[in-house]
Order: structure tokens, then sequence, then C-alpha cells
């Protein structure tokens, strides 16, 4: 079950942040809640796009303000939320589609792993960026450790062009 879900972050927001982090997380918020309702119902494509467009907020909140919990975070659970969308959309898939989807779920833990790991080299201090870089170091493992069938078919799969993607897959397709 889906279970990443935006949390009310303004209890944490400090008082000297700028307008634009405040309005940014608002909009951030929204996009996952709308993410979070697509997936609900079982709007895979729908929430692919919105998991992507929080995505895209996450980085700018990163980008205003590299240091606060609520960027680093969002970040990680957009990702998180993100890679969950794909391996549900795999269960619901055509078999000949599952590895690709897979391999997007896998490919989309590796990308938020490698950004939180730049964002610790940048604030090595930083205890919230490198709470947020241990989890995203144990998403791989969680997953393969919750769904082995996945190991096992990765490990016996022909090497998938990374270039692909679940959109060119499904041209055509509706997600409703």
């Amino acid at each position: 079950m889906h279970t990443y879900l935006a949390a009310n972050h303004k209890r944490n927001v400090k008082q000297h942040d700028t307008t634009d982090f405040k309005a940014l997380l608002g909009q951030w918020e929204r996009r996952v809640l709308l993410a979070n309702n697509a997936f609900s119902n079982g709007q895979w494509l729908s929430t692919i796009a919105l998991y992507n467009q929080a995505i895209a907020h996450a980085n700018q909140l990163i980008a205003i303000s590299p240091y606060r919990k609520e960027a680093t975070f969002s970040l990680l659970v957009s990702f998180h939320n993100l890679s969950d969308t794909y391996l549900q959309y795999a269960s619901e898939a055509p078999p000949e589609e599952r590895m690709a989807i897979y391999h997007m779920a896998l490919a989309t833990l590796s990308e938020v792993q490698t950004r939180i790991d730049t964002q610790a080299v940048l604030l090595p201090d930083n205890t919230d960026v490198l709470r947020a870089r241990r989890i995203a170091h144990q998403q791989r493992w969680l997953l393969l450790k919750q769904h082995p069938e996945l190991e096992i078919a990765l490990n016996n799969s022909p090497s998938i062009d990374n270039s692909f993607t679940v959109f060119a897959a499904t041209a055509g397709k509706d997600s409703h």
C-alpha cells in the first residue's frame, strides 16, 4: 500500500524563511496530495506526471534552502512515491512491459540516492541531510527485500536501455 503522504511541514517552518520557500512548499504539498489521490484511483500515468512535478518543486526548494529539512525530505518523499507508483503500475501492466517498469522504479531510487549524496557532500554537517542519505541508501535494499521476485527477475533479465521510459512503452494507452 502507498503510505508516503505529504506531511504538514508548516509547524517546522522557521520565521526567517522567505515567502517564496513557504509558497513553493505549499505547491509541493498540493502536487503530492494530487498524486496520492491519483495513485489511490489507479491513474498511474497521471500519478507519475504529478510526482515528477513534485520533484521539480522539491528541486526548487533545495535551490532556495538546501539546508532545510523540508527541502531535503520533499525530494526524498517525491522520488520514493514515484518508485512506489512504478511498482504498482508494473503489477497491473502486461507482462512484456513489467521489467522495463521495474527498472524505472530502481532507477528512481538510484537517482534520489545520487541527489542526496550530492547534497551530503555540499552539507556534510547537516543532520537532516545525513539522515535522508541513510534512508535513500536503504530504499533499494528494502525494495528488493519486499519484492524478492523482482531481484530474481532483474538478475535473469537482459540489460535494458535506461533511456527507455514508461511513457514510450505506453504511448497511446489511457491510464484511467
